[in-house]
């Protein structure tokens, strides 16, 4: 069973958890950001920017008797990649933008 749990995230670095059967490990590293248009019919009502996995830039690995392991194999460090690849994609901020609710404005366009 995996549990990822994201401590923290922002526009730049996040810290997270995994939790495996044998193993919890404690990571950090950077995010790439996008801007997402959320709509109200063909008006942009809230932009979002999005932080999704980029890289690794710190690990640590520890037993379930909490003692960190000195080693981390690579086939570890590829698949904590992959989950955090498949499982972070977080708003960190959004702002809305103003909207014409007015029924009229769709009968002139």
């Amino acid at each position: 069973m995996i549990k990822i749990i994201i401590d923290d995230i922002t526009s730049e670095v996040f810290y997270a958890r995994i939790e495996l059967d044998a193993q919890t490990i404690e990571v950090e590293g950077d995010v790439r950001t996008d801007e997402i248009e959320n709509l109200y019919g063909d008006q942009v009502a809230s932009v979002s920017t999005m932080a999704y996995f980029d890289r690794l830039t710190d690990m640590r690995v520890f037993d379930l008797e909490g003692l960190e392991d000195k080693v981390i194999s690579l086939d570890l460090a590829n698949f904590v990649k992959q989950k955090l690849n498949d499982n972070i994609d977080e708003e960190v901020d959004s702002y809305s933008c103003k909207v014409n609710y007015s029924p009229q404005y769709y009968d002139l366009i």
